[in-house]
C-alpha cells in the first residue's frame, strides 16, 4: 500500500475537526500562564508568595484545571493531526503525535508542582509539621519548579512544531506557507526556552512574537481544514 492511499478512519474533514477540539482546550492556559502565575509568584520573595496563594486559592486551582485540560487537549489534537497528515508518511506522523504526547505527559508532571503548592497552603498540618518558613520556601519552590519544568517541555513541544511543519509543507494539500509559520514557531520555543541554560545573559523574549504559528493552523483549520476531502489528497 502506498503512504499516500487512503487509510481506513477518520477523514480528513473529521481530523480537522478532532484538532479543533483539541486546540480549544488550550484557551485557558494564557491566561494561567501569563497572568495568574506571576501574580501569585514573586521570584525573590517566598513569604509573599504562600500570602498571595493563600489569599487567591480560587486562582491556584483555575490555573491547575487549566493546564490539566490543556494537555489534555493536547493528546486529543495529537490524533487529529496524526489522521490528518497520515497520508503525508504514516511513520513520521505517528512519530510526531507520539512527541506531541510526550510535551503533554512532561507538562502534567510539572503541573503536579502546582497541585503540591496548592496541598501545602490549603493543610493546617503542613504548618504544623514544617513551621511557617519552611512552609513558605516549600511551596516557593513547587511553583519555582512548575516554571522550570514546564519550559522544558516547550523546548520538546519546539521539536514537535518542527517536524510538523515539514509534513505540513510537504502534505500538498495543507498550504506551504503555514509549514513554514509553523517551523518559525517550533523554532521559536526551542531558541527561547534553551536560552535560559545555553545563554542565560541573553535575553530572549522577543522570540515571543514568531510563537503564534499554530494560531494560524487553527484560522486554517475552522476556515479552510473542515472543507477538505480524501480527494484533496495528491496521487
Amino acid at each position: 500500500m502506498s503512504e499516500r492511499e487512503i487509510i481506513h478512519g477518520p477523514t480528513l474533514r473529521q481530523a480537522a475537526i478532532i484538532t479543533i477540539i483539541g486546540y480549544i482546550a488550550s484557551w485557558g492556559v494564557p491566561y494561567a500562564d501569563f497572568r495568574i502565575i506571576p501574580s501569585l509568584f514573586v521570584a525573590d520573595n517566598a513569604a509573599k508568595t504562600f500570602q498571595n496563594i493563600a489569599a487567591h486559592q480560587g486562582l491556584l486551582v483555575a490555573a491547575i484545571f487549566a493546564f490539566l485540560i490543556n494537555f489534555i487537549g493536547d493528546v486529543v489534537a495529537a490524533w487529529g493531526l496524526y489522521v490528518l497528515l497520515r497520508p503525508v508518511n504514516a511513520a513520521i506522523s505517528m512519530f510526531v503525535a507520539w512527541l506531541r504526547v510526550v510535551f503533554a505527559t512532561v507538562g502534567i508532571a510539572a503541573t503536579l508542582n502546582l497541585v503540591t503548592a496548592h496541598r501545602l497552603v490549603t493543610r493546617p498540618t503542613s504548618l504544623t509539621a514544617l513551621g511557617q518558613d519552611q512552609l513558605n520556601a516549600q511551596v516557593h519552590v513547587a511553583i519555582g519548579a512548575f516554571n522550570s519544568q514546564f519550559a522544558i517541555s516547550l523546548i520538546i513541544f519546539g521539536v514537535y512544531l518542527l517536524l510538523l511543519a515539514w509534513l505540513v509543507y510537504r502534505s500538498g494539500y495543507m498550504p506551504k506557507w503555514l509549514g513554514i509559520l509553523l517551523a518559525i514557531n517550533g523554532a521559536g520555543w526551542c531558541i527561547m526556552e534553551s536560552g535560559h541554560y545555553l545563554l542565560p545573559r541573553v535575553d530572549l523574549s522577543f522570540l515571543f512574537v514568531a510563537t503564534f504559528g499554530e494560531l494560524f493552523l487553527l484560522v486554517w483549520l475552522i476556515g479552510w481544514g473542515t472543507r477538505l476531502r480524501q480527494s484533496s489528497i495528491a496521487a
